[in-house]
C-alpha cells in the first residue's frame, strides 16, 4: 500500500515521535533546517522526513527503522524525491536502507538521467572532551579582518585538493568570515583553519577544517579544532557535531584526538 507523502509544516507531529528523537543527535542537520523558512519538509506524519534546504542539493531523509524492509514504502519516498526533479542531488540516510533507496530512486528517475557516482558511510561524530591540547609554538585565535586576505589564500592554496574553482572558493570564504572561524598560526602565517557554525537547533557543526600541506602530521588540525569546540561550549552551545567520511582514516584521527566521539552513521549517496 503506497505511502502518502505531502508537504509538513516544522512543527509537525513527526518531530515529535520517540523513533525521530532518538534518532535526532544523527540528523541534526534537519533540527537546524527547521530554522529557515525557505526549507522545504516532507513526511507522512510519522514514518519519514525529508528535508531540503532551499538553493541546497542536499537531501536529509530521516526514516522509521521499522520501514527499511517495507518495498512499498522505500517506493514512496523514492517517488516524493523524485518531485525534486533533479539528477544532481546528494542523499544522506541510514545505511539500512541506503541500497534499497538508491535502487527505487534509480528505477522511478530514469528520464532524469539518475545514477549513482560515488556513496560511501559517514561518522557523526560529538564533542565530547573540553581538555585543550597544548604546542607552545603556535597560536590559536578567532578571526579579524586584518586576515581576509591571508584566509582566501589559504583556501586558494588547498582549492585543487578540494576539487574547488575560484568561484567555489570565493563563495565558501564568504560563509566562512561569518560563521565561527579560528586560525592556527605560526610564526603570524596561518597553518590550520577550523570553522563552526552555530545554526543548527540544538547543535552547532563542524563547517571546515584543514591545514597547509607541508604542515600536517604535526597535531595542528587536532589543536585547533580542540580550541575552536571549547570556546564554543564556553559560549553556550550544548553540543558540537561532524560528519567525516568513514575511509578518511586521517581526518577520523584527527578528530577523535581533537575530543570527538563516534555515536552513529549516516550514508551519503552522490548522483
Amino acid at each position: 500500500m503506497s505511502t502518502i507523502i505531502s508537504k509538513i509544516s516544522v512543527d509537525d507531529a513527526v518531530f515529535s515521535t520517540p523513533e525521530y528523537k532518538n534518532d535526532r543527535m544523527v540528523f541534526n542537520y534537519i533540527e537546524g533546517a527547521r530554522q529557515y523558512d525557505t526549507t522545504e519538509f516532507l513526511s507522512d506524519h510519522k514514518n519519514v522526513i525529508i528535508c531540503r534546504k532551499a538553493g541546497h542539493n542536499s537531501v536529509w531523509i530521516w526514516t522509521n527503522d521499522g520501514m527499511h524492509d517495507d518495498m512499498d514504502f522505500i517506493i514512496s519516498v523514492a517517488k516524493a524525491v523524485r518531485e525534486f526533479n533533479s539528477s544532481d542531488l546528494k542523499f544522506f540516510v541510514k545505511p539500512a536502507v541506503a541500497q534499497m533507496f538508491s535502487d527505487m530512486y534509480a528505477l522511478i528517475s530514469c528520464d532524469l538521467d539518475y545514477q549513482v557516482k560515488s556513496e560511501f558511510s559517514l561518522g557523526v561524530y560529538k564533542y565530547c572532551d573540553t581538555k585543550v591540547l597544548s604546542d607552545n609554538s603556535v597560536t590559536v585565535q578567532r578571526y579579524n579582518k586584518k586576515f581576509k586576505d591571508a584566509f582566501f589564500q589559504f583556501y586558494m592554496d588547498l582549492k585543487d585538493e578540494f576539487h574547488w574553482s575560484e568561484e567555489t572558493v570565493i563563495s565558501k570564504v564568504n560563509r566562512f568570515l561569518a560563521l565561527n572561524t579560528y586560525l592556527l598560526l605560526k610564526n603570524g602565517n596561518i597553518v590550520s583553519v577550523c570553522v563552526i557554525s552555530d545554526d543548527d537547533g540544538e547543535c552547532s557543526s563542524i563547517r571546515s577544517t584543514a591545514t597547509k600541506q607541508e604542515e600536517r602530521n604535526k597535531g595542528y588540525g587536532s589543536l585547533v579544532t580542540n580550541i575552536a569546540c571549547k570556546s564554543n561550549k564556553k559560549d553556550g552551545n550544548s553540543q558540537i557535531m561532524l560528519y567525516t567520511n568513514i575511509g578518511n582514516l586521517s581526518a577520523n584521527a584527527t578528530f577523535k584526538k581533537a575530543g570527538f566521539k563516534l555515536v552513529g552513521n549516516v550514508h551519503l549517496i552522490k548522483s
